[in-house]
């Protein structure tokens, strides 16, 4: 009898933790950074802006995949990085640098970094969630398959701040 409860409770415990299936990702992923579109395409190799300029992809690493505009003159005195982070429901990131002390990226000084929201990531469900939206209007202003979407991205975003909140109290 306690073999068959062990077995029943392993087997509860590992259809909890199996692995999710894989999503499919969106082609052209958009993004709002600072009241400017920004979209990623050809499958992710290219960042660009409303105003027409493409940066290609520069670099992977454990932060994600990075897009800079490096300085093209002696007289240019900024660079503009962006971060994707893996998940494509995650906010990026974007970096201003100052780089009148040198060309090299270890000469270039942090001016600001902005986050620039996911269109229908986790940042973009929770802020319609706590503007006094439901999650079927959430789910149907996303264009998701149900309420139980929303309400997951919102449970995520709401766990990512509550890390953060701790982490820095």
């Amino acid at each position: 009898m306690r073999r068959q409860l062990l077995l029943l409770v392993l087997a509860a415990g590992a259809t909890a933790c199996a692995a999710r299936a894989p999503r499919m990702t969106t082609p052209n992923i958009t993004y709002s950074c600072d009241n400017e579109r920004q979209v990623r395409r050809d499958n992710g190799r290219v960042w660009a802006t409303a105003g027409a300029s493409q940066l290609a992809l520069g670099w992977r690493d454990g932060e994600g995949e990075h897009f800079v505009s490096w300085p093209t003159s002696s007289t240019q005195m900024e660079a503009v990085e962006y971060v994707m982070p893996p998940d494509a429901r995650a906010d990026a990131i974007e970096r201003v640098y100052d780089t009148s002390k040198g060309s090299s990226r270890v000469d270039w000084r942090m001016v600001r970094s902005t986050a620039c929201t996911a269109n229908g990531g986790y940042s973009d469900a929770l802020a319609r969630f706590s503007s006094g939206k439901s999650f079927d209007q959430v789910a149907q202003e996303l264009s998701l398959g149900d309420k139980n979407e929303a309400r997951e991205l919102v449970h995520h975003a709401l766990l990512a701040v509550q890390k953060r909140y701790f982490r820095e109290h």
